[in-house]
């Protein structure tokens, strides 16, 4: 799957236009949606109202992932609180090659057949393989 407006870096860290967004930070994860229909699933995520945030930062992030064509899901930690659903943990990579061994991150560009892994405090995980991202920011 090819980003076609954004970047990540350091596997928390949304780098569209000239900003570098810190999703782990400082915006709360809200909702993920898959349309079946039109093979897209969409990630939201909203500014945080802590003193800490930034205030010229975005307050609206959303991660349209197109074309899809495998999403799985892996369910929370039980033990853990419903506080830590909303906090991305880490973005990153998996594959179903042998050397593979849970999310991994990479500077180089990823290959196409790479599931995107979306990783959050509370041991929840999203895998998506598709054709192409696009990220939306608003204010």
């Amino acid at each position: 799957m090819q980003a076609d407006n954004f970047t990540w870096k350091s596997s928390v860290f949304l780098c569209i236009g000239s900003y570098e967004l810190d999703l782990h930070s400082y915006y709360i994860f809200q909702s993920v949606n898959y349309n079946v229909s039109s093979r897209v699933v969409t990630f939201n995520w909203v500014r945080r109202s802590a003193e800490y945030v930034p205030s010229d930062i975005p307050s609206v992030v959303k991660i349209e992932l197109k074309g899809v064509d495998r999403f799985k899901v892996f369910s929370r930690d039980s033990k853990m609180p419903f506080t830590e659903d909303d906090c991305l943990s880490s973005f990153g990579y998996d594959c179903d090659e042998d050397w593979a061994d849970g999310q991994f991150w990479t500077d180089s560009e990823p290959e196409d057949h790479w599931w995107w892994s979306f990783s959050f405090q509370s041991e929840a995980e999203f895998l998506v393989q598709g054709e192409k991202a696009h990220a939306e920011i608003s204010c």
